[in-house]
């Protein structure tokens, strides 16, 4: 699979089997991770591999109360709706952890940009398009509370978690959800 394909072919999984995502594959997958741009080449990121269930079902009681008031604070209807029990199902969570003292530049310009969570973005996007190149599915997972992820986690507080992978074998075939046209979402200056 070539890069193109892959970055149009991922698509975020819902649904895990138990079979057990193999460790060179995960090494794969992590070095990729740290492949990642950073601003200033500062490779802001931690990366917390969790394989232990006891954490998901952790992590997914946070998901179920943040739901909960998400849900009546955006009257958004879908919200309550919307089932997280993928997480306990995950043979896998990569915690991505940022550090905000290392920042690079931009944390100079009249309007401070974070560029360490734009790095760890960058990182869970390789994540994400290497598991899919390796036959697995993931889920970019960002309903919980930092607070609430640092004490699952053990995370310190001068830390960042930043997102959580939810990875492993699908259980299904991954469906495309719509995208805009790209003429919908591009400007041209010439």
């Amino acid at each position: 699979m070539d890069c193109i394909e892959a970055i149009l072919g991922r698509r975020s999984c819902r649904a895990f089997t138990n079979q057990i995502v193999e460790d060179e594959k995960l090494q794969k997958i992590l070095t990729c991770a740290t492949y990642a741009p950073s601003p200033v080449n500062k490779q802001p990121w931690e990366f917390i591999v969790v394989r232990n269930r006891a954490y998901n079902h952790k992590l997914q009681e946070e998901a179920e109360k943040v739901k909960s008031y998400i849900a009546e604070r955006s009257k958004w209807k879908w919200v309550s709706k919307y089932k997280v029990d993928f997480i306990s199902q995950a043979p896998v969570l990569i915690i991505v952890v940022g550090d905000p003292s290392k920042n690079g530049a931009e944390q100079f310009l009249n309007t401070p940009v974070n560029g360490y969570k734009q790095a760890c973005a960058a990182a869970i996007e390789n994540i994400c398009i290497a598991a899919h190149c390796l036959g697995l599915g993931t889920l970019w997972f960002s309903l919980f509370e930092a607070k609430s992820a640092r004490e699952i986690f053990s995370i310190a507080s001068d830390k960042d978690p930043v997102g959580i992978i939810c990875l492993g074998y699908p259980a299904k075939e991954l469906v495309a959800p719509p995208r805009k046209a790209v003429c919908e979402k591009v400007q041209y200056i010439d």
